[in-house]
């Protein structure tokens, strides 16, 4: 998952081949169930619903579908990739392992590791040289 424009987000299949890294919309906005009646009515619509811990739950509805937010990035364009392992604020109930950040000379995505993964092997098997590999310190995760 992603966030962008504050507080929407993104959730993205993510696909590694020999060429690059490739990600593909296949969730639109992601909410947490509560409130009143009401409330709940809509936001039960933007709610993940299955098996939190199984990444396969968060694939929407709707499927992988176009989107001008899908992105390729090749193998030769990334500069780094960092993991850390803070929880990001305002997940919710979603279990998550942390964030994995992708650099290249232009732009840095942050991506949130949803479900039963782990984001440090996420992360290790990303980078194609080790030297990038720049896991942030323990301290202070929550």
């Amino acid at each position: 998952m992603q966030y962008y424009a504050l507080i929407l987000n993104r959730t993205f299949v993510v696909s590694v081949d020999a060429m690059g890294i490739s990600g593909t919309v296949c969730r639109g906005l992601t909410g947490v169930e509560g409130g009143d009646s009401l409330t709940r009515y809509i936001t039960a619509q933007l709610a993940v619903h299955g098996d939190l811990n199984d990444p396969n739950s968060y694939i929407g509805h709707t499927s992988i579908r176009p989107s001008r937010a899908n992105f390729a990035l090749s193998h030769a364009d990334i500069t780094s990739v960092i993991f850390n392992p803070k929880k990001k604020w305002g997940m919710g109930p979603y279990p998550h392992d942390g964030r994995v950040i992708v650099e290249t000379s232009t732009r840095r995505r942050e991506f949130i590791i949803l479900g039963k993964q782990s984001g440090r092997e996420i992360a290790e098997r990303l980078c194609a040289d080790v030297r990038s590999f720049k896991p942030e310190p323990l301290s202070g995760s929550t």
